[in-house]
């Protein structure tokens, strides 16, 4: 099995999206992905528009094999009707986050069992204040989503 179908499994990435390469430097793993020449993408009202033009972004991703591995990609924009340009949401990253889902999931669990975030942040590899800035967006969307007004009684145990 080729390394482009790993890394495309892995990444569980789907079309237009697609592994278009990897390099490695010392203790670092970099892996490039592309889209389908031709490929038009929804903006938030659901209408698809041609791609605009591209942005270089990059994720850190979970490590492979203790390697650091990052995610590239050429992220398409897209002109609107309007006539502003958006970048196009990626499926495996939150907007501005700078780590892919599976990496903020994995953060966010080792957390949840009570791991420092000194000692997880050690073992991702990145700074404290970045783990907490994860931990701290997906606390504040659960809380967003609670719905107070669900609890009927309370009950004090005296």
């Amino acid at each position: 099995m080729d390394s482009t179908i790993i890394f495309s499994m892995a990444l569980g990435l789907q079309s237009p999206f697609s592994f278009a390469g990897d390099e490695s430097g010392q203790r670092e793993l970099h892996l490039h992905i592309g889209f389908v020449r031709g490929s038009r993408f929804p903006e938030k009202t659901g209408v698809v528009y041609p791609v605009h033009d591209t942005v270089e972004r990059e994720w850190q991703h979970l490590s492979f094999f203790e390697h650091h591995c990052f995610l590239h990609c050429e992220v398409p924009r897209i002109k609107t009707t309007d006539g502003k340009v958006a970048t196009v949401n990626v499926p495996w990253a939150r907007r501005d986050s700078g780590f892919t889902l599976m990496f903020e999931a994995f953060a966010v669990a080792l957390i949840e069992r009570e791991m420092p975030v000194n000692r997880v942040a050690e073992i991702l590899g990145v700074y404290p204040q970045r783990v907490w800035t994860v931990f701290n967006h997906w606390l504040e969307k659960d809380r967003k989503a609670d719905d107070p007004s669900a609890i009927t009684r309370l009950d004090l145990v005296t």
